[in-house]
């Protein structure tokens, strides 16, 4: 689908890692310019990622957006007012940490209060850390810390919270994400990876919580018809908005999934994909 009106307001929803910035947490200059001139333009944009809002830099919020989805749908925030948080509950968090500890996987709880890990994350995760950059395409992989790539970690903080959008845990292999399946039926559970996408770390969420859902919880309160919301993402969590909404942008970095699904492949995030996007779509001032 093409030939979206820019005198019409579209609800423009942007995953961040491999979208709006590269998978080095680099902003690039077009994607920065890009959403300025589609929010001059009377577009509403919003950052829709996996992130919390502890995870989202200065150098991004300085950008300028109408608000976020956050925890992969968990949060929704616009023109400063929550309209949604939904989190694990206490009794949840200190059974999967329990769960986890006991399994002997390192873990971090995304809040948006902060990163809260678990005593031996940062070591146990450099590998997979790695193996997560090289399969962006980084040659530098094997200089990359833990810290450059999850620069918001807290240590040593209470793992029992009630805030907590969801847990990200090490996998030791693909049976502890069957394992966690079992072990908490009620609960969502996801992955994310490396080069192929292979699963590197699996988290945990509460049931139902999706952009999806997020989305159609904006699109209520801005009453914005279903036909005038853009997405834009590149990995399989983004897959839903992608079909879900009005026009679906899948970046050329995407995985396969979300190119076959999508309405518009546009270039890679290093190569000013998302702005050659929304300029394709007439979104831009």
């Amino acid at each position: 689908m093409s030939g979206a009106r820019a005198s019409e307001p579209h609800l423009v929803l942007i995953d961040v890692d491999g979208t709006l910035m590269t998978y080095a947490n680099e902003l690039p200059a077009s994607a920065a310019r890009a959403v300025r001139r589609a929010r001059r333009a009377g577009h509403r944009v919003y950052p829709t990622t996996g992130r919390s809002r502890a995870e989202m830099p200065a150098e991004l919020l300085e950008v300028g957006f109408d608000g976020m989805i956050g925890g992969n749908g968990a949060y929704v925030e616009s023109d400063g007012e929550v309209l949604l948080h939904e989190s694990l509950s206490r009794q949840d968090c200190r059974a999967v940490v329990g769960w986890l500890a006991d399994r002997g996987l390192e873990f971090y709880l995304e809040t948006n209060a902060g990163l809260f890990a678990s005593p031996g994350f940062r070591q146990a995760a450099l590998p997979a850390i790695r193996a997560y950059i090289a399969g962006k395409g980084r040659a530098d992989a094997e200089s990359v810390t833990v810290e450059e790539v999850l620069p918001d970690l807290i240590d040593g903080a209470d793992p029992v919270r009630d805030d907590v959008n969801k847990i990200s845990y090490l996998l030791s292999g693909p049976e502890d994400l069957e394992a966690a399946r079992r072990a908490f039926p009620a609960l969502e559970h996801g992955s994310w990876g490396g080069r192929g996408h292979a699963p590197l770390f699996g988290d945990m969420r509460l049931a139902g919580v999706s952009k999806v859902r997020a989305l159609e919880v904006l699109r209520e309160r801005l009453g914005v018809p279903l036909a005038r919301t853009v997405a834009v993402g590149d990995a399989l969590v983004d897959l839903g908005m992608i079909e879900h909404c009005g026009v679906g942008v899948a970046m050329g970095n995407a995985h396969p999934s979300l190119k076959s699904a999508a309405d518009l492949v546009t270039d890679d995030v290093e190569h000013d994909g998302l702005a050659a996007a929304l300029e394709r779509l007439a979104l831009l001032d």
